[in-house]
């Protein structure tokens, strides 16, 4: 009898695991929410602009100074981390606020001290790129953020950011049809936190995506 309960319960062990594993299968490759809350058409709606509304003559011009800003931020993606500056990266902020470009953050989940991406964040990404394929989007060229918080130093977080932001670019690139020159990736450190006034908080550990296209 006790080896019969204990083979009965294997089973059942057995059994829970395999539904578990069923599920993380169903959940990585048809996620019906990104990790952040988000489905695929809320992204695509956050990331797509509204119409711009000006006059010919502005229009004109205003057309050209962001054809030459996102020139800009592409080539600052182009240098290494230790040739890039400090006035690269603001300028680069500059351009996003300035055109009030569509930016998103989102929680993307590391090993400690790495840029290799835990499953958990996987569902996130999965639904980033179908975001990105869409007709709407998968014309227009984006920008890979990646951020840390305030611990260590600043250095050692923008090397890692610039990683882990080069990271998710790669992820996106090697799971879907996207064109390699429509994402570019710069690491920000802890230059741009989101909570200023706690600079060790988790919130300012994010990617944003940002559609430069706008």
């Amino acid at each position: 009898m006790k080896k019969i309960f204990l083979l009965a319960a294997h089973c059942s062990v057995n059994c829970i695991m395999s539904c578990i594993a069923g599920l993380l299968v169903v959940s990585i490759s048809t996620p019906s929410f990104a990790q952040d809350g988000l489905s695929k058409d809320q992204l695509v709606r956050s990331l797509k602009a509204a119409p711009r509304k000006l006059t010919r003559g502005l229009g004109k011009n205003i057309d050209k100074e962001r054809v030459k800003s996102r020139g800009l931020v592409i080539e600052v993606a182009k240098k290494k981390v230790e040739e890039q500056t400090h006035e690269d990266r603001v300028k680069i902020v500059k351009i996003v606020e300035k055109y009030k470009l569509p930016t998103i953050d989102l929680t993307i989940y590391f090993d400690y001290n790495s840029a290799k991406i835990t499953p958990k964040s996987i569902p996130t990404l999965v639904k980033l790129g179908q975001a990105l394929q869409h007709q709407e989007l998968k014309a227009n060229t984006f920008l890979v953020g990646g951020h840390t918080d305030a611990r260590g130093g600043d250095h050692y977080n923008l090397t890692l950011s610039q990683r882990r932001a080069m990271a998710v670019k790669h992820f996106l690139l090697e799971t879907f049809n996207i064109q390699h020159e429509k994402l570019v990736a710069v690491g920000f450190g802890e230059e741009e936190l989101k909570d200023v006034h706690d600079p060790e908080s988790g919130e300012n550990r994010r990617v944003q995506v940002t559609n430069l296209s706008h």
